[in-house]
């Protein structure tokens, strides 16, 4: 009952306190809930088929429209990608994905006021990134101090080559461009905004870690939830099995969560400069897999069937 009259800031400061069991209480969290997600549309997926088949009924309505059809007219890049998409395709990858960046827009819009304004997220921040630097040892800095290296911008550099030259190897052009434009876009999107807030990073007599730059939103963990995510996606491609499937899926949300931890602990980020990163990872990720959708389904030059890579 004590814990629940705490203030925001003592409750930073408690969890602070044990940080490797704020990390396994966060990388339990955000696994437990992509599998809860997944658990949730299996049992409603018998109610869902007929909200699924009067929607794709109405997709196709609206498609062939004669509205739709003068539109398609006028615009013939609209056309062809109306062709191109399927309504199943339409409603699961798009309207899904939409959904996702419009989420994470509103997080990180609503995120980047209050850190503007300074309110109770910043002092959430303070409290936090105070614990974790006194309750710090000198294993569990030597560790992620290893780990952390692994989501900088030449060990994701060497990983964007050796995953494009992958796909290149085996003739998917059309992912190994997306791939390229989704870390390369990134890396960019992520220099904008933090030049947009200028956000210092922490500060400590005696810091763990440097770190050049400005603090919002986290480089490391928006670099990691991209490539991540798009190695997620590129995974959800190739394994069949959905048990293979959701296990990527949560290796993958593990490392990316243990990566934004560690920038925490090492005390060169806050927490809202990590949930920021993750958030404008979302919106980012979300319009490139989008993209490559689009691009993988366009007609064929050849027969006129959509062109699957």
């Amino acid at each position: 009952m004590q814990a629940l009259d705490l203030h925001p800031e003592q409750l930073a400061a408690a969890v602070g306190a044990r940080p490797f069991l704020l990390l396994a209480l966060l990388v339990l969290g955000a696994v437990g809930s992509v599998l809860g997600i997944v658990a949730i549309a299996r049992l409603a997926e018998r109610h869902a088929r007929a909200m699924w088949s009067r929607a794709v009924r109405g997709f196709r309505a609206v498609a062939e429209h004669a509205a739709t059809r003068r539109l398609s007219a006028r615009f013939p890049a609209l056309g062809r990608v109306l062709r191109g998409l399927s309504a199943d395709e339409y409603l699961v990858i798009h309207l899904g994905l939409g959904m996702a960046l419009s989420l994470a827009a509103l997080v990180f819009i609503a995120l980047a006021n209050a850190v503007h304004r300074g309110s109770t997220i910043v002092r959430v921040d303070l409290a936090l990134s105070r614990a974790l630097y006194a309750s710090t040892s000198e294993g569990g800095v030597a560790a992620l101090r290893a780990f952390t290296h692994l989501g900088s911008g030449l060990a994701l550099t060497v990983l964007g080559i050796v995953v494009g030259a992958a796909l290149l190897w085996r003739r998917h052009r059309v992912l190994a461009i997306g791939w390229v434009i989704a870390l390369a876009g990134g890396g960019l999107l992520n220099a904008a905004l933090k030049a947009l807030f200028s956000r210092p990073r922490p500060t400590f007599e005696d810091p763990l870690a440097v770190a050049l730059g400005w603090s919002f939103p986290s480089g490391h963990s928006m670099g990691t939830f991209v490539a991540f995510g798009m190695l997620s996606y590129l995974g959800v491609l190739f394994v069949r099995t959905l048990r293979g499937r959701l296990a990527l899926i949560a290796l993958a949300l593990s490392w990316t969560v243990a990566m934004g931890f560690s920038r925490m602990y090492l005390g060169v980020h806050y927490l809202s400069d990590v949930i920021g990163g993750f958030a404008a990872g979302t919106v980012w990720l979300a319009v490139c897999i989008s993209g490559i959708e689009v691009a993988r389904r366009r007609p064929s030059k050849v027969d006129g069937r959509p062109l699957l890579d």
